[in-house]
């Protein structure tokens, strides 16, 4: 179930929601969202049977009947385990990903191993995991400056969050994990206002300048993501001066659930069905 995202129920119907939405999707009727959803579920099915791997997996089964939950619920699952043998069988995506045959990896901008290790493309649209939503929702926006601390070596974590800061408007800076006293330099002389990394980092930042007498007071907001957030610890940076939210993203889906001012638990991102199995 999607919780709404604070706000005016109709799209845009006030100055205050032009601010408070990343765009006029997020303040949709819950009714005509899941009419969208599942109008637009057939033709998913349809596109993935167009890859002899997702042919396989799918069988006999009617694009065309899969247009509701319960249709959807019925589809056999593809488990991670199984992907990991399969795509070492048959390299590199078991015939998981439509039009490759023909295309070949130029289709794609980057491709990433993921933990497992699991091979995935990223396609060349922009913010190809959607992530930009939940980083507008945290109070990023444009001319923001973001140090993003997530890996950019061979996973897509750093890539997910780089993107989506770009799509709000934000210059990016692309650090990685690791190399505190670096980055504390760093800090000191771009001065970003946003972190994006694990909640884990942003402690061990936090620490070491503590530590060392540095000011990095200039980053007040925050976005966690790829480890737990503990109620002490989000009791710990919200003392330091940082506004945190979390967010939850996997390299299969991108962009999946994220917080917003509202505090009352996580949003369900647009375009996402979810099911817990």
């Amino acid at each position: 179930m999607r919780t709404p995202a604070r706000g005016d129920a109709q799209p845009f119907a006030s100055a205050f929601a032009m601010t408070a939405h990343f765009d006029a999707r997020e303040t949709r009727d819950p009714a005509a969202r899941e009419q969208d959803l599942l109008a637009r579920l057939p033709g998913l099915i349809e596109a993935a049977r167009a890859a002899p791997g997702w042919r396989t997996q799918l069988g006999d089964i009617d694009p065309g009947t899969i247009n509701s939950r319960a249709a959807l619920a019925r589809l056999p699952l593809l488990r991670k385990s199984d992907l990991i043998g399969l795509q070492q069988s048959a390299p590199p995506f078991a015939g998981f990903v439509p039009g490759l045959p023909g295309a070949g990896m130029a289709t794609f901008s980057r491709l990433f191993t993921s933990p497992g290790p699991i091979y995935e493309p990223e396609g060349r649209h922009d913010d190809a995991w959607r992530s930009g939503r939940a980083l507008f929702a945290a109070g990023l926006r444009a001319g923001d400056v973001v140090l993003n601390t997530l890996s950019y070596h061979l996973t897509p974590g750093g890539f997910i969050l780089d993107a989506g800061a770009r799509a709000v408007g934000c210059a990016v800076i692309p650090a990685g994990p690791g190399n505190t006293d670096q980055q504390l330099d760093i800090i000191g002389h771009l001065q970003p206002s946003a972190y994006v990394g694990t909640p884990d980092f942003l402690k061990i930042l936090l620490d070491a300048a503590d530590k060392a007498g540095r000011d990095i007071g200039c980053i007040r907001r925050a976005v966690v993501s790829g480890a737990a957030f503990p109620p002490s610890l989000q009791a710990e940076i919200k003392a330091r001066g940082i506004d945190a939210y979390q967010m939850y993203a996997t390299a299969d889906l991108g962009l999946v659930a994220y917080e917003t001012p509202a505090r009352q638990g996580m949003v369900l991102a647009e375009d996402v069905l979810l099911e817990i199995v």
